[in-house]
Formats: structure tokens, C-alpha cells, sequence
């Protein structure tokens, strides 16, 4: 049974970090071309990053301060991709690329 509930933790930490990375990708290719269904396809992205999360939380066999990292972490990651954006921006305009 416990190989079972590794390989269920397997696979809900492999869809949060699969999730995480398309938001960020979907996020700046929305940016980037200024397409705002792209941009909300991010945010379901992220909101079903959410949901795994949850799942992590409520039906891993993982401990407190593991379960702690993955809500942190996925809290967290909500504002990497924007964060990265407006640097990008202002490295470029600082550059004189506009």
C-alpha cells in the first residue's frame, strides 16, 4: 500500500510543477502577443495548480512541514510570472528597447 500512496504523491507533485510551468509559459506567451484569452488560460492553469495542491494537501501521506512547502510554494508562484514580466520591461526600456 505504501508503494501506491508514493506513487500517487508522485504524480499530483509532478501536475502541480506541469501546472506551474504552463501558467508561466501561457502567462508571458500572453503577454507577449497581448492575447487575453492565452492570459486566462494561465489563470485556470494556476487555479488548477490550486486544486492539486489541495489534493496534495488533503490525500498525501506527506508531513505538516512538506504540506506547508506546497501551499507556500504554490501561493507563492502566483506572482512569479508577472513579477518577471515587469522586469523584463523595465530591462528593456532602461536598454532603450520599447
Amino acid at each position: 500500500m505504501i508503494e501506491l500512496e508514493l506513487l500517487k504523491t508522485a504524480f499530483l507533485l509532478g501536475g502541480l510543477i506541469l501546472l506551474a510551468g504552463c501558467y508561466g509559459i501561457l502567462y508571458g506567451i500572453g503577454k507577449l502577443a497581448d492575447w487575453r484569452a492565452m492570459r486566462l488560460a494561465a489563470f485556470a492553469c494556476y487555479g488548477l495548480q490550486c486544486v492539486v495542491a489541495l489534493a496534495v494537501v488533503g490525500l498525501s501521506p506527506l508531513t505538516n512541514p512538506w504540506k506547508l512547502v506546497v501551499v507556500v510554494g504554490t501561493l507563492g508562484f502566483f506572482g512569479i510570472p508577472p513579477v518577471t514580466w515587469r522586469l523584463l520591461e523595465r530591462t528593456h526600456e532602461a536598454e532603450g528597447h520599447t
